[in-house]
This record gives structure tokens, sequence and C-alpha cells, in this order.
């Protein structure tokens, strides 16, 4: 079973802004509402597996970076 980091939210959100992308650009990238992936930046909604792996895709980040 895998399952995310911690700090899984941290590490994208720090991703985003080293790549200089807006929340907005990113959701509708990934499939989800800009609420929904701020909630998820912020902690207050979890990250499932499915929608870290599509993050990941699309910041070109390794899933070993967001994964344990």
């Amino acid at each position: 079973m895998t399952l995310l980091k911690e700090n899984t939210s941290l590490i994208l959100k720090e991703e985003l802004e080293s790549k200089g992308l807006k929340q907005k650009f990113v959701a509708e990238n990934i499939g989800v509402t800009t609420t929904y992936l701020s909630q998820m930046l912020n902690g207050s909604k979890h990250f499932s597996v499915e929608i870290a792996i599509k993050m990941a895709r699309f910041l070109d980040v390794p899933l070993e970076k967001i994964l344990n």
C-alpha cells in the first residue's frame, strides 16, 4: 500500500511556488476545483493518492518525493 508523506501538501505547495504556477492553472490541469486544491495545499483537506500522482506528473516531480 502506498501512503502519502505527512508533508505532501507542503512539498507540493513549494513546488508550485518555485515554478511560479497559479493554483487555478494547476487545478484546471489536474481536474479539481481551485477551492479544493487550495484546501489540500493548506491542509484542511487530504490529498488522495490519485490527486497526488496527478500533481506529481503535472509538476514533473518524482513520486518518491511525495510518497513514502
